[in-house]
């Protein structure tokens, strides 16, 4: 009894000091570039009800769009011990461009009728995002640097412009075509895993560099990436 009753409390002191070894936080902040992918090739099909032997082609499959925003990171992890933290990440990312893309389909509603070709432009402009997530962070402490990964659950907020331009001709002669425009501002869940590095500048103080795949249902595409850099802060170690 009394050897084990030594064991435990030997145990207990070196998962104190290994612990103790762990900042008790750390506060990131810095530039976040994401790529964006502002609608998929699926959100250009087109919806048409021919009725009876009608057929359609597809002459072009419309590329997904993506466009590169600048934007911020912040972000806090309280830590558990050595290797496990759980942290809240803020991003927000921002640009004054857009983005397109363009499908093309032949519709022929029987097979003695003049073939209608279907052209639909989808353009999202103006886009502004901002993510708020939160989750469990592992790290591996070793020297100067500390390699992580994360696993981060949460929402996203998309603002953007969304404009649909619809024409169709019977061969060669213009029949019609339709404008839509509206005003995108959802919320929805979105979700981000991924890692990076953390290298020590002073003992308080690290440069980060990291990269994660986010995924979202905001408004926009699903398909993320960002990439971030800054300044960590590390409290109370």
């Amino acid at each position: 009894m009394r050897h084990l009753s030594v064991i435990i409390l030997a145990w207990v002191c070196s998962l104190a000091a290994f612990a103790q070894d762990a900042p008790k936080a750390e506060i990131f902040a810095g530039y976040s570039y994401g790529n964006y992918e502002l609608f998929s090739a699926s959100s250009n099909t087109l919806n048409f009800s021919l009725g009876g032997t009608a057929t359609a082609s597809t002459l072009s499959n419309p590329p997904n769009a993506r466009l590169g925003l600048s934007g911020w990171n912040a972000a806090a992890a309280a830590s558990m011990n050595r290797w496990f933290s759980f942290a809240t990440d803020f991003s927000g990312y921002y640009s004054g461009s857009s983005a397109s893309s363009t499908a093309t389909e032949m519709l022929t509603p029987c097979p003695l009728c003049p073939t209608q070709t279907i052209t639909t432009v989808n353009t999202t402009a103006r886009p502004k995002v901002h993510n708020f997530l939160f989750g469990p962070q592992f790290s591996y402490r070793t020297g100067k640097i500390r390699p992580f990964a994360q696993f981060l659950i949460g929402g996203e907020h998309a603002n953007a412009t969304r404009l649909v331009r619809v024409a169709s001709s019977i061969g060669f002669v213009p029949a019609s075509s339709i404008v839509e425009s509206a005003h995108i501002s959802e919320t929805g869940f979105a979700m981000a895993f991924g890692g990076g590095m953390d290298l020590s500048i002073t003992h308080n103080l690290a440069w980060r560099l990291e990269s994660d795949y986010l995924t979202s249902q905001a408004g926009l595409a699903h398909n993320h990436v960002r990439v971030s850099t800054g300044i960590l802060w590390r409290v109370g170690h």
